[in-house]
């Protein structure tokens, strides 16, 4: 990385960004709330202006910009395959929409990288899985995102995405797919099933409060969630043999409540991974947007 980054994390709620040094120093500013189901021109400005105020913050420090973006993304054209959340900017070219937005985007490139690719490499390089050389990093929140490193080579699809040897959200599982049942909207649906009074948009959240305090359902949901994730983690170990299993995103911070069984379910499939809860943050996929990505398409 030559000079400044200005980073961005783009979710489906807020934009996330920070001026991110040489050193992974990071200049963090605060988020800024997105409408991902508004018009483009919303969503265009919003994005626009975090990159005004980070530039005008940055007084000529910034080399290049970094975003990490979720997928479906064309990440090297810069183009939006989604069809949901951020439908409005599907196939619009987002680096000439930004540049037309704010003019002092002309002499500086503009990088994109799948989100759950960020989240991991910024691990790898300052956080919980820095100096392996093999890592896979799940990120778990609205949905599970995983991703894969083996000696400094991400494993992806052609358009940038963890490859289908990787990404598990839609593999059949169960009655259903993985994300019916490690994800907040499935977490909270099973949840509901003997609190039908619980209000979901209390999500996760409230489900490890009342775990922490000792109630049976949510303890017990949380202990699913592990061997869940341990079904699903151990082809994977099996097939890429990582060093580290690293994890981050909303649900991951009740580590505590889930890591237990899911290392007992690795155990039981003589698995012998370390599995690692993030130190960054929502700093990792920053710093991960800043870094060159090497690919190794997969699929």
């Amino acid at each position: 990385m030559n000079g400044s980054v200005l980073a961005l994390d783009v979710g489906g709620t807020f934009v996330k960004s920070g001026l991110v040094g040489v050193d992974g120093n990071v200049e963090v500013a605060p988020p800024v709330p997105v409408d991902a189901n508004g018009p483009s021109s919303s969503i265009i400005g919003t994005l626009a202006e975090v990159l005004r105020t980070g530039l005008r913050a940055a007084d000529g420090r910034v080399a290049r910009i970094g975003v990490a973006m979720p997928g479906p993304f064309d990440y090297s054209r810069g183009v939006s395959l989604m069809t949901r959340k951020f439908g409005a900017i599907n196939g619009l070219d987002l680096v000439g929409a930004l540049r037309g937005a704010l003019p002092e985007l002309a002499e500086r490139s503009v990088r994109f990288r799948h989100d759950a690719n960020a989240f991991l490499a910024g691990e790898m390089w300052l956080g919980a899985a820095r100096g392996a050389g093999r890592a896979i990093g799940v990120t778990l929140g609205t949905g599970i995102g995983v991703s894969c490193c083996l000696d400094d080579v991400f494993l992806t699809n052609r358009l940038g995405s963890p490859s289908a040897n990787v990404s598990v959200w839609s593999r059949p599982y169960k009655e259903g797919i993985v994300e019916d049942y490690i994800s907040t909207a499935g977490l909270v649906a099973r949840y509901r099933r003997e609190h039908s009074d619980y209000p979901a948009e209390n999500g996760v959240k409230g489900i490890a409060e009342a775990a922490k305090r000792g109630e049976a359902c949510a303890v017990s949901l949380f202990h699913e969630l592990g061997e869940d994730l341990g079904a699903v983690l151990v082809p994977l170990c099996e097939r890429f043999d990582p060093e580290r299993i690293v994890f981050g995103g909303q649900i991951a911070k009740d580590f505590d409540l889930f890591g237990p069984a899911l290392k007992a379910a690795l155990a039981r499939a003589g698995r012998k991974q370390a599995v690692v809860m993030g130190r960054l943050g929502t700093h990792a996929a920053l710093l991960g947007a800043t870094l060159d990505e090497r690919r190794a398409e997969e699929e």
